[in-house]
């Protein structure tokens, strides 16, 4: 085989435990990622092994076989080969000793038992921590660093392997750090690491997972074949004591090992005994894997032994979410055996055959295709097929469950048109209802039968009528069983009409730009305010948006209007503030501004300078103040900071005071 640039390699999150090398066998769906062709031997062989995970995307497992890997990682590989091997043990008091440590570089907690170990045992110095995290983010290591803490950690499981050359045979030798070449060197003699086929180590290049996989398998390979000398006189302890919990997010599972997200795996006593629960409830580990392969978020507590087995774990998820609805459309690709259903034509939920989808219609099991047949049948038969679709909480479809409903009676809608689409190259449109945001589809508008005041007509004239905008229409939809318009049936009424006299009540919602506006004792829906054309004379402004409008109801002036009424709906609002009221803001010879609680604006309204004497102005805890010339000499002129004066001001029809009143405070 071609050699190829690939020297050492780093498990993402290495894991390894006393377990069969035919317990797990890995499939990846993106090999054909892999840096070198046969890579994938090697990739299955450190996943059999425990030693690489992936993570699940859309129900398939990923490898991900060019990602970096980090110094943070690289301490964790280090860390679990040698407790895996039984050439270290764990020990949470050396972690609490080095926390305030690795929380001042920002170390994520995941990583705190393998760092502080290395830290313990001078695989890694204080120092070196200042390069592991950047912006919060782990660094990628370079293969020298990487050699440099797996060679350490190799000195330190097995004494008899030292490390002591000076030099390397690698042609690059003289782009090693000091540091690194002993290491290098070490992993080197041992079958761990080789050059590439320029016989060169690339020590400053960072690894990729695919290197992982093989870095990680030779050097388990050495550390399983090393002895580790005992002394006859070392007491036994009991067998599995607890030492530690891990909590976090399930990234990958098997009924053998749990590997949590940002951290590590963890494997199930050998013995077979763990403890599971699920969501409180005593559990199998099948059961728990089932909802993993189900594409159900789990997150997990562990109890973890000496030797880092899992004595219990403890799962828990989100319920799943059901939806309910007619089946309006089934997709199915016979070759790549794929296809998605829709439910009442806007939830669309995809899956395939593979998926782990349960489909059971009137109680029997289906297939993705059957279920596809079925609903073709039950078209053709007019026949409609309810159903209940669950989904886990990542929206993926899980279950499928309902029943056949034969064809009955068609049903009707009736309302006020607010909307005619007319799509005349493919003859289709669609037809929108006042206060409904449904759309009533015309599938080809040649087949629709269309009545307009008791005359038979076209499709094309119902949408010219409603394009000419002189007439109210409404109509009574008649829908097939795939809420299609079969039948419309139109009558229309005289649309232009004007509304008159004081409003009553305004809304606005400004995220969708709708509103309501009520004159009178009659409630008009505005769809769009932008469509509406205001202008409300506000003494010597002028009212002239929707928000202004609303603004002006909310500061209680009262505006006598007239509405311009078109189709049942409101285009044009023309008319005057006849009271306004607001807190006193400024006044001059022939004018007065006040100021408006919502609208924030300050609004002038003018006065005949020579009518203030006889101008009635009634202020309370004012008694002495009887006309508007009272109010500006004794108010209004020696008026302070900590006055307040709130106004109410009547208005004529050209928008000058009339007459005023308040209170003074």
């Amino acid at each position: 085989m071609k050699k190829t640039k690939h020297t050492v390699a780093l498990a993402l999150a290495a894991m390894l435990a006393c377990q069969p090398l035919s317990v797990y066998a890995a499939t990846f769906a993106d090999m054909n990622q892999a840096p070198w062709a046969g890579a994938e031997a090697s990739i299955n062989k450190a996943a059999s092994l425990g030693l690489v995970v992936g993570e699940t995307r859309n129900g398939k497992n990923h490898f991900r076989p060019r990602d970096s890997v980090s110094l943070s990682e690289s301490c964790q590989l280090a860390y679990k080969l040698l407790i895996q091997t039984g050439k270290a043990k764990a020990d949470d008091s050396v972690t609490q000793k080095w926390t305030p440590i690795m929380n001042a570089y920002g170390i994520q907690s995941w990583a705190y038992p393998a760092v502080s170990y290395c830290l313990e045992n001078g695989i890694l110095a204080t120092s070196n921590l200042s390069g592991f995290m950047k912006n919060g983010s782990n660094l990628p290591a370079t293969r020298e660093q990487a050699a440099t803490i797996l060679g350490r950690a190799l000195t330190k499981g097995v004494s008899s392997y030292t490390a002591n050359e000076t030099t390397t045979t690698f042609l690059d030798n003289s782009s090693i750090s000091t540091e690194a070449k002993p290491y290098v060197a070490l992993l080197k003699r041992v079958g761990v690491v080789n050059g590439d086929n320029s016989n060169k180590f690339n020590p400053k290049k960072t690894l990729n997972r695919t290197e992982t996989a093989v870095l990680v398998t030779n050097l388990y390979g050495v550390l399983e074949k090393a002895t580790t000398p005992t002394t006859p006189t070392t007491p036994t302890t009991p067998a599995n004591p607890t030492i530690s919990t891990q909590k976090g997010t399930v990234a990958t599972m098997t009924k053998f090992y749990v590997n949590l997200k940002d951290s590590a795996a963890y494997y199930m006593l050998a013995s077979g005994g763990t403890t599971i629960t699920l969501n409180g409830s005593s559990a199998t580990m099948s059961d728990v894997v089932k909802l993993y392969k189900a594409g159900t978020s789990i997150d997990v507590t562990l109890t973890l032994d000496s030797s880092l087995h899992i004595t219990k774990l403890e799962a828990t998820y989100k319920e799943t979410k059901k939806t309910k609805g007619s089946l309006t459309k089934v997709r199915y690709n016979k070759t790549d055996k794929e296809g998605s259903i829709t439910i009442d034509k806007d939830s669309t939920y995809s899956f395939t055959d593979k998926d782990d989808v349960d489909i059971r219609i009137d109680k029997k099991s289906y297939s993705l295709k059957e279920l596809y047949d079925l609903f073709t049948k039950a078209e053709d038969d007019k026949a409609t097929i309810e159903v209940e679709v669950t989904l886990d909480n990542k929206g993926n479809l899980t279950k499928i469950t309902g029943s056949t409903k034969e064809s009955s009676s068609s049903d009707s809608i009736k309302g006020k048109v607010s909307k005619v689409n007319y799509d005349k190259s493919d003859k289709t449109g669609y037809i929108q209802l006042k206060n409904k945001t449904t759309k009533y589809y015309i599938d080809d508008t040649d087949d629709v039968t269309v009545k307009i005041d008791n005359k038979t007509k076209d499709y094309k004239d119902l949408y010219n009528l409603y394009d000419d905008g002189d007439s109210t229409i409404t109509v009574t939809l008649t829908l097939d069983k795939k809420d299609y318009v079969t039948k419309i049936t139109a009558t229309t009424s005289d649309s232009e009409d004007d509304a008159d006299g004081n409003v009553a009540n305004v809304t606005y919602k400004e995220n969708k730009d709708t509103g309501t506006v009520k004159i009178g004792s009659k409630t008009y829906d505005i769809d769009d305010v932008d469509d509406v054309d205001i202008s409300i004379t506000d003494g010597s402004d002028k009212i002239k948006t929707w928000k202004d409008f609303y603004n002006a109801y909310k500061d209680k002036k009262v505006m006598n209007v007239s509405a311009t009424v078109k189709n049942d709906e409101v285009t044009k609002i023309t008319g005057k503030v006849t009271e306004a009221k607001g807190e006193y803001s400024k006044h001059g010879t022939d004018y007065i501004k006040i100021e408006g609680k919502y609208s924030n604006n300050v609004s002038r309204y003018d006065f005949d300078k020579d009518d203030i004497d006889t101008i009635k102005a009634n202020i309370t805890n004012a008694s002495y103040v009887k006309t508007l010339e009272d109010l500006i000499d004794e108010i209004l002129n020696d008026f302070g900071k900590g006055d307040k004066l709130d106004l109410v001001l009547t208005l004529d029809k050209n928008g000058n005071i009339t007459k005023i009143s308040g209170e003074y405070k």
